[in-house]
């Protein structure tokens, strides 16, 4: 695991000031108590999209809205998971069903944003001698065994019309599958981006099947603990006006805000923004109706419950959250 910190406001000791005056002065001052709190500190993993919490920072957004923010990067959900446990992280960017697994969470975190519907982005790679679903059968694919990956390689085998005995899955992490792909030793990886364009570039690979053919099944949300929503709520909001403060500078700046990005990847600039288009980020009035409100759901409501469906009919978990349980929209409300 390795951190990319935020640039945090300057923190000054306070010496030897006593007590009774620093007290005075904070009594008069809440925004000094509030200064003082811990960053947010928000878990990460490689998916295109997600740069934009970094836009966010480099941009001085987090800064404009007096929250501090700590960015930590994972190479994978289950850092982030583990991290969560440990109580190293405040909030995450993960899949949707993956956070509405109850049985892996001792406090579970709600739902306060949509970040995207991957588009493109998750897919099956396979050689080039592979032309149809059809011709996975009996081969060895390679899948990150998380609720994500199991639904990707469900969704690939009912649409092929094969049972989950006909192909061989063979469960490694995204960066293991890379390689176990370049050393012949399995025929097929679903992955995502940006292994996806790695894959394709490295050459004698296509795309087989992507979340195209099954659009608006693959959600990644922003998960935060509930004491932070109930406790931190003037931070998260800061944090959530910084994230569509940088949505809308994508759109606005598309090449010079996806160079920064791309050279964080290793990428060109044409390819990362190849890995964007494998998604779709919902702005403001977009998360408002996918989040809906207490009184009127919104879409967002619909796609939990089919995953729910998913998750506990494949022993994914003994309860699935559902997005009564999940989804907090009244801070997306309050922008």
């Amino acid at each position: 695991m390795s951190e990319r910190r935020s640039v945090g406001r300057v923190r000054r000791a306070w010496g030897l000031v006593p007590a009774a005056l620093v007290l005075g002065l904070l009594a008069f001052c809440p925004a000094c108590i509030k200064g003082r709190q811990e960053p947010l500190r928000i878990g990460v993993n490689a998916w295109p999209p997600f740069e934009l919490l970094y836009l966010a920072r480099e941009k001085g957004y987090f800064e404009a809205e007096n929250v501090e923010v700590d960015l930590i990067d994972f190479s994978s959900y289950t850092g982030i998971l583990r991290a969560y446990h440990q109580g190293n992280v405040d909030g995450f960017f993960a899949t949707l069903n993956e956070v509405q697994i109850a049985d892996n969470f001792q406090d579970q975190p709600v739902v306060t944003l949509v970040v995207d519907y991957s588009f493109g982005g998750d897919a099956l790679v396979v050689k080039n001698g592979i032309t149809d679903l059809k011709g996975l059968k009996g081969r060895r694919i390679a899948y990150e065994e998380s609720a994500l990956g199991s639904y990707a390689l469900e969704r690939i085998l009912t649409i092929g019309g094969l049972g989950p005995d006909d192909v061989k899955p063979v469960s490694r992490l995204p960066e293991e599958a890379e390689q176990d792909f370049h050393d012949g030793t399995v025929d097929g990886v679903i992955t995502y981006e940006p292994g996806l364009g790695r894959l394709l570039r490295s050459g004698g690979a296509r795309v087989l099947f992507s979340s195209r053919d099954i659009p608006g099944e693959i959600v990644d949300v922003m998960a935060v603990r509930r004491s932070v929503v109930d406790g931190r709520a003037d931070d998260l909001r800061g944090v959530l006006r910084a994230w569509f403060k940088a949505v809308a500078y994508l759109k606005e700046q598309p090449l010079e805000t996806t160079a920064d990005m791309a050279r964080r990847h290793d990428l060109t600039v044409e390819e990362f923004l190849q890995g964007l288009q494998g998604a779709h980020v919902p702005d403001l009035s977009e998360n408002r109706q996918l989040l809906g409100s207490p009184v009127a759901p919104g879409k967002l409501h619909e796609t939990a419950a089919r995953l729910a469906e998913f998750l506990v009919r494949h022993g994914l978990t003994r309860h699935a959250v559902s997005g009564t349980e999940l989804i907090r929209p009244e801070l997306i409300e309050s922008l």
